[in-house]
This record gives C-alpha cells, sequence and structure tokens, in this order.
C-alpha cells in the first residue's frame, strides 16, 4: 500500500470515528503516526481559515473571537487568561492531625500530608 493511499485511509477512517489506536492496528502503525497523519491533515485544509465568534471570555464575559477550524479560544486576552487561571489555583486547605505528636495543622493543597513539621517526620522515622 502506497503511503499515500494509507494517509488518506488514516483521515477516512478518523472520520468515521475510529480511534488511532484502531486505526494504527489496522494499517500496521504506530498510534503515533496515525495522529501526526490527520492533525497535518487538518491544518492542510484550514490554512485559509476565517474569524468567527465563538462565545464569551471565562474571566470578564466580554465577547471573543476564534479562528474556524483552530483551537477555540476562551479568554479575550493574555490578561484575563492569567488572572482567571490565578483565581483557580487557590489551594483548599485541610485540617489534618499530626501521625507522630497528634496536633492538629492545617496543610494547604495536599489531604496526604501526614506530619506537622519536618521535626515530627524525622522523630517519625527514628522511631521505626
Amino acid at each position: 500500500m502506497a503511503k499515500s493511499e494509507q494517509k488518506d485511509l488514516i483521515v477516512v477512517y478518523r472520520n468515521q470515528g475510529l480511534s488511532y489506536a484502531e486505526i494504527a492496528e489496522k494499517l500496521n502503525v504506530t498510534p503515533e503516526y496515525a495522529r501526526t497523519v490527520f492533525s497535518r491533515d487538518r491544518r492542510k485544509d484550514n490554512h485559509a481559515a476565517t474569524p468567527v465568534q465563538s462565545g464569551v471570555c471565562r474571566c470578564c464575559g466580554k465577547p471573543v473571537q476564534s479562528i474556524d477550524g483552530k483551537k477555540e479560544k476562551f479568554f479575550c486576552s493574555p490578561e484575563c487568561r492569567d488572572k482567571y487561571h490565578n483565581q483557580q489555583k487557590s489551594r483548599k486547605p485541610y485540617v489534618l492531625a499530626c501521625e507522630y505528636c497528634g496536633n492538629e495543622f492545617v496543610a494547604y493543597g495536599n489531604p496526604k500530608k501526614r506530619f506537622c513539621s519536618r521535626e515530627c517526620q524525622t522523630l517519625a522515622g527514628r522511631k521505626g
């Protein structure tokens, strides 16, 4: 089978809904190769893309312009994107009990923390 036929089959199978692994098995190629061929084909078809209205900014609510055939935009500007992600990053506090001394402590963002301090961790390690 010629490479061009193989590439055409990859695009056809993917448009039919087959996964990259299924396509790779059928055509005796790697899934990465199938993914690359399909993504390059999509880029080639969408080279002359036009802007379209896709929605509103997740941060401020202003209208956002995306380019048809490209990755959808969710923010109107880099500043809005940064502001939104910084708000999402705030770490959740967990109140836990130290395994060594039993004191309660607050761990930010990590519910699996076991000790209240480095000292308790070291002493617990020495104890065995």
